[in-house]
């Protein structure tokens, strides 16, 4: 059952799917720390700010939900992006990577540099929550 981009049910959802990938267990095996995944706010498009918090260990996602302030302030690294550019990248039009080095994925906290170890873990994750049944929230662009 397809459950709303950034909600609670779709945490759970891209949890149980990165369980379940290799691909996403084999590239992330040096990945340890959490990561928060951000829409911001359009409140004149009725796009409301949400976010979701993954705690990643080695290759599995101990824990994922919706995420709230105190997430989102111990994620190792958030990368926040408006609606339409997380449909892109979820839709397969756009690859994390050059999202976040042209800025159109902006990494809210922390480093470039930091995150660069971890290129193949992040396309694995947005490659999993390609897969992942969801349906877009209120005010989101359709493509």
């Amino acid at each position: 059952m397809a459950s709303e981009i950034m909600s609670e049910a779709w945490a759970q959802a891209w949890s149980e799917a990165l369980n379940a990938s290799e691909g996403f267990r084999a590239a992330a095996a040096g990945w340890e720390g959490a990561l928060a995944v951000a829409v911001r706010g359009e409140p004149a498009r009725g796009v409301e700010a949400r976010a979701v918090f993954l705690d990643l260990s080695h290759g599995t996602c101990r824990s994922a939900r919706a995420a709230n302030e105190a997430d989102l302030a111990s994620a190792r690294f958030v990368l926040t992006a408006d609606a339409a550019t997380w449909v892109e990248l979820l839709r397969g039009g756009l690859d994390p990577v050059p999202a976040v080095m042209s800025g159109r994925l902006e990494l809210s906290k922390g480093s470039v540099m930091s995150l660069l170890p971890h290129v193949a873990a992040a396309k694995e994750l947005v490659a999993v929550g390609r897969s992942v049944a969801a349906t877009l929230p209120p005010g989101w662009p359709a493509a």
